[in-house]
């Protein structure tokens, strides 16, 4: 990662990631700067309910990136780059936010649903982590979404969210992927407490115009699945159906370490890009 020590606080775009490039040697659309804008007026807001975001762009400890329409070729590479950072010390406090380019009409909340699921669907398809085929069903407690080795977090935020303000955060779709590094305290090494997430918890009350979802809850803890809490209703019903996402199965991960093997470290259209556009092609991402 060459281009790490030029991660400047002051400068968002110098945190940008597009597959294996980053900051200047990023071309970053014209679209990009009015939904960072939106993103970060809502997160710095003195009554924002998570305060960890707060703190986080307030830090400069985010990471960036966008899709352009339903191009999502670079984005393998571009969660690669970032679970490569994640890694190291020095970011292990880091998220990161993928926008994509706003719908000329936003979609329908089931819409975006699908296409959230299937966009990580496909991340786990071609995961270059052969440990991937290990990774417990999400029906399971102990699953968390995983890309190149590093267990994250993901938030969708759409603009179909009406009476949930705290998961729209712009015009077009944002997904947010937190490691749970974040979530553990760097001093004392262990989890940030649990009366702290509660009162995140509290400041949904004000921030939405609805109470906070009944499936929200701690990683670890019986009964909670976290896969429940990525992509949110905009009403309060229990989520009773089975995961939307299939853990892929043992065979999938020779063609992934194969993919990897061949893949070069700099490049737009390298064999792991080709093989999520042909599971893009087959799936119906545009959905």
């Amino acid at each position: 990662m060459a281009e790490a020590d030029r991660f400047e606080v002051s400068d968002w775009k110098s945190r940008i990631i597009a597959g294996r490039a980053t900051g200047a040697a990023v071309s970053a659309p014209a679209w990009l700067d009015a939904s960072y804008a939106t993103l970060r007026e809502q997160v710095l807001d003195p009554a924002y309910p998570c305060f960890f975001g707060t703190m986080a762009e307030r830090r400069g400890e985010m990471f960036y990136s966008f899709v352009n329409g339903r191009d999502l070729r670079d984005l393998p590479a571009t969660m690669q780059t970032f679970a490569e950072l994640a890694v190291q010390p020095q970011y292990r406090r880091n998220n990161i936010a993928v926008f994509f380019e706003p719908d000329p009409e936003p979609l329908s909340h089931d819409a975006y649903r699908t296409l959230f699921w299937g966009i990580l669907q496909q991340l786990h398809d071609i995961d270059p982590d052969p440990a991937a085929d290990q990774q417990p069903d999400p029906m399971d407690e102990a699953w968390e979404f995983s890309y190149a080795g590093v267990q994250m977090f993901v938030v969708c935020a759409c603009p179909s969210f009406r009476a949930r303000h705290s998961r729209n955060l712009g015009p077009g779709m944002v997904l947010l992927f937190q490691p749970r590094s974040v979530f553990v305290d760097t001093i004392t090494n262990k989890v940030i407490g649990r009366e702290a997430r509660n009162q995140v918890r509290k400041r949904l009350e004000t921030w939405d115009d609805i109470p906070a979802h009944p499936d929200l809850g701690f990683y670890g803890d019986s009964g909670n699945l976290e896969w429940k809490q990525y992509f949110l209703d905009d009403a309060n019903a229990p989520i009773e159906e089975r995961c939307p996402f299939l853990k892929r199965r043992a065979q999938a991960g020779a063609h992934s370490v194969q993919a990897r093997r061949h893949m070069p470290a700099h490049g737009a259209r390298n064999e792991h890009e080709r093989a999520f556009a042909h599971e893009e092609n087959a799936r119906g991402v545009d959905n």
